[in-house]
């Protein structure tokens, strides 16, 4: 997983995939996997939002 250093985003770190992953918030978790279209660079989770990872790349 990433580390909050590696955040681009650290602001919002504590809605992002990783950080819901280690408080075992896994419900909210898979809701942010629907449709996705961003990958996280650091951990290579695929999110429908790039809000939702720290270091967003689009799929498309």
């Amino acid at each position: 997983m990433s580390d909050r250093d590696d955040c681009l985003q650290a602001e919002g770190h504590h809605l992002h995939v990783c950080a819901l992953k280690v408080k075992e918030m896994h419900a909210e978790i898979e809701k942010l996997y629907q449709d996705p279209h961003f990958v996280c660079t650091n951990c290579g989770a695929k999110v429908h939002k790039a809000e939702n990872v720290c270091a967003p790349r689009s799929l498309d």
